[in-house]
């Protein structure tokens, strides 16, 4: 496999991770609240890796990277909802007058320039802001699930 492959697929799962972070925490403390620990557990070591995951670490996971998730899960929103739009351009605008967009008058050089910039801010968007965000949600769980003495 190439190189740009590794990083495209470690980019999709490190983006997707960060994505469900929010609402698999969610889900894990609603699961921990109604006395199904062992399954909330069971969901956070799916997401997060690791053994460790208490119903108490559950809990505390949430309510300490709320911050992180929160972000994480606002910005992958926002670029999956761009990405929606930038590329499937012509769907939308089609019937309006694109003469005077962006790579205009044909509607080829619009699509053109809108995927291709919007592909550019994607990279950049998913690669670091994305990154370090996921990073700290992963630097959160070792420190939860780190035995400590």
């Amino acid at each position: 496999m190439s190189a740009s492959m590794t990083l495209i697929r470690r980019t999709v799962h490190t983006t997707a991770r960060a994505f469900l972070a929010l609402p698999a925490g969610l889900a894990a403390v609603v699961l921990t609240l109604t006395g199904q620990s062992g399954r909330a557990a069971r969901l956070r070591a799916r997401l997060a890796g690791g053994d460790g995951w208490t119903g108490a670490r559950v809990l505390g996971r949430a309510v300490l990277g709320l911050p992180l998730d929160l972000a994480a899960f606002a910005l992958v929103g926002y670029a999956l909802f761009n990405s929606v739009r930038n590329f499937g351009y012509p769907l939308w605008y089609l019937d309006t007058d694109y003469h005077q967009a962006w790579g205009g008058p044909t509607m080829a050089g619009v699509w053109a320039v809108h995927g291709l910039g919007w592909l550019l801010c994607l990279a950049v968007l998913l690669h670091w802001p994305v990154r370090w965000l996921a990073g700290g949600q992963r630097a959160l769980d070792r420190r939860l699930t780190s035995h400590l003495g």
